[in-house]
C-alpha cells in the first residue's frame, strides 16, 4: 500500500519529536507500506524567518517588496525538517531520502508567496520508492516553469501532501498534527465536543471554509477532485491508528447526519447599502466593482425598500470593509444615490450537516437556542449542507456553545476532546 503522510510543524518541533515521527514512519514501513512523507518547518521556524526578514529589511512589508527572496528564505524551514527526518529514519535502520519541492518536480505557476500547483511529475519520487526508500518531501514549496522557487501560501504543506497522493495514485493520505481529528466544535471552547469518526469531502470543505482549523480548504478541494481518501489524526497519539477522522466521498453511515459540526470564524463585517435603484444592473455593478478591486464578498442578501429602492447587504472580512466602503461610496452617485451603513466586529457561525435540509425544525431549533442566550443574528445564508449566521464577535463562543448543545443528539462522535485545536501549515 502506498501512503502519503504529512506532519505539521508541532509534530517535528524538536529533535525528540523528529525521532518520534521517524519511529511512526518506520513502524508503517515494517508493516509493508510504501511511504512518502511531507513535512512542515519545525515549530515556529517560519514565523522566526519572517521576523528575521523584517528585522533585516527594517520593514514589516518585506514579503511584499521582496517576494522572490522571501520564498527562497521560507523554503529553508522545510528543508531543515526533511533532512533531519531522513537522518532519523536511516538511523532507525530504514532507507530514506529527502527531496525539496523542486527535486520532487512539484511544478507551480510563477506567483511568489501564493503559488498554485500546475502538475507533479514525480518520476524521482517513484524511483526512490522503487529503491526501497522512504521519500521525505519538503511541504509548502515548488518550482515554476521559469525555475524560480515558489511557496504555496496558507495550507501549503497540506496541499503538497494531497497533491502528491493524487499524482502518485496513493491508497491514502494521512495528515498528522497536534489535533486528534475533526471535532464537532472547537474543543477549546466546547468541552463536550467529540471527534467525528467519518466525514465527506463536502462536509470537511464546509467546515474548513467556515473556520475549523484542522485542514486547509485548498487541500480538501484537491482530495475531492481526485478522490484521495484522507485520515486526519494526531502525531502525538502513539500506536493507535484507529483514532482520528476518515474523510471520503461517501462515508459508511447508516443515514445522513442532521448536524456534523459547528465552526466559527471571527473578523467579519457587514456592509449595508440603502436606497439603491432596484434591478439587476445595480447589484451587478456593485459586485463587479468589488471583484475588480480584489475584494471577495461572502454573504449577499437583497430586500425591497420604499419608492422602488432596494437594500443590499454584503458580508466580508473585516480587514476589507474600509476599502469596500470607500469604493462603493464612490460608485453611489453614478447609480442614482443611496447610503452606506457599516457594522464591524462580527463572527460567522456555520452549522454543517448533510441531513439538515431534510429534517423539519432545524432552523427553529437553531434560532431558539440563540434567542434563549439573547444572541442577535445580523445575517443568515444557506447552502445544501450549511446554515450560516452572523453574530457579534463578543458572543461567538456563546453562540457556538448554544448551537452545539441544541443539536447534541445529532452530533455523531466517539471520544471526548482531550487536546487543543490548532491549525498548521
Amino acid at each position: 500500500m502506498l501512503v502519503v503522510q504529512k506532519y505539521g510543524g508541532s509534530s517535528v518541533a524538536t529533535p525528540e519529536r523528529v525521532r518520534a515521527v521517524a519511529a511512526r514512519v518506520v513502524r508503517a514501513v515494517r508493516r509493508g507500506d510504501e511511504l512518502v512523507v511531507v513535512v512542515s518547518a519545525m515549530g515556529d521556524t517560519t514565523d522566526d524567518l519572517v521576523a528575521l526578514a523584517a528585522e533585516v529589511v527594517g520593514d514589516a512589508d518585506a514579503a511584499v517588496r521582496h517576494s522572490r527572496e522571501m520564498d527562497m528564505l521560507l523554503t529553508a524551514g522545510e528543508r531543515i525538517s526533511m533532512a533531519l527526518l531522513a537522518m532519523a529514519i536511516r538511523e532507525a535502520g530504514e532507507g530514506a531520502v529527502s527531496l525539496t519541492g523542486s527535486q520532487a518536480a512539484i511544478i507551480t505557476d510563477g506567483a511568489h508567496m501564493s503559488a498554485r500547483i500546475k502538475e507533479i511529475r514525480g518520476d524521482r519520487v517513484r524511483a526512490a520508492l522503487e529503491q526501497g526508500n522512504v521519500v521525505i518531501v519538503a511541504g509548502f514549496q515548488g518550482v515554476s516553469a521559469a525555475r524560480e522557487i515558489t511557496t504555496l501560501g496558507r495550507g501549503g504543506s497540506d496541499t503538497t501532501a494531497v497533491a502528491l497522493a493524487a499524482a502518485l495514485g496513493a491508497d491514502r493520505c494521512e495528515v498528522y498534527s497536534d489535533v486528534r481529528g475533526v471535532y464537532t466544535a472547537d474543543p477549546r471552547k466546547v468541552p463536550e465536543a467529540r471527534i467525528i469518526p467519518q466525514v465527506s469531502f463536502e462536509e470537511l470543505l464546509e467546515l474548513a471554509s467556515a473556520g475549523a482549523q484542522v485542514m486547509h480548504a485548498r487541500a480538501v478541494e484537491i482530495a475531492a477532485k481526485y478522490d484521495v481518501d484522507l485520515r486526519l489524526g494526531s502525531a502525538f497519539d502513539t500506536g493507535d491508528d484507529t483514532i482520528g477522522t476518515f474523510v471520503t466521498r461517501k462515508p459508511q453511515r447508516m443515514e445522513e447526519l442532521v448536524l456534523t459540526g459547528v465552526a466559527a470564524k471571527s473578523g467579519q463585517a457587514k456592509l449595508v447599502l440603502n436606497g439603491l435603484p432596484a434591478g439587476l444592473r445595480t447589484v451587478t455593478a456593485v459586485l463587479v466593482g468589488l471583484a475588480e478591486a480584489g475584494i471577495s464578498v461572502d454573504m449577499i442578501s437583497e430586500s425591497a425598500g420604499s419608492e422602488g429602492r432596494i437594500e443590499l447587504q454584503l458580508t466580508l472580512d473585516d480587514e476589507l470593509v474600509q476599502e469596500a466602503g470607500d469604493l462603493v461610496s464612490a460608485m453611489l452617485p453614478g447609480m442614482g444615490g443611496g447610503g452606506i451603513v457599516v457594522r464591524r466586529g462580527l463572527s460567522k457561525i456555520a452549522l454543517i450537516g448533510s441531513g439538515m435540509h431534510r429534517r423539519a425544525g432545524v432552523y427553529a431549533r437553531a434560532y431558539r437556542s440563540l434567542l434563549e442566550k439573547e444572541i442577535e443574528v445580523y445575517a443568515v445564508s444557506t447552502s445544501g449542507i450549511t446554515i450560516t449566521v452572523l453574530v457579534e464577535e463578543a458572543r461567538q463562543d456563546d453562540a457556538v456553545q448554544a448551537l452545539h448543545e441544541a443539536f447534541t443528539l445529532e452530533l455523531i462522535g466517539e471520544d471526548p476532546a482531550t487536546g487543543a485545536a490548532a491549525g498548521e501549515r
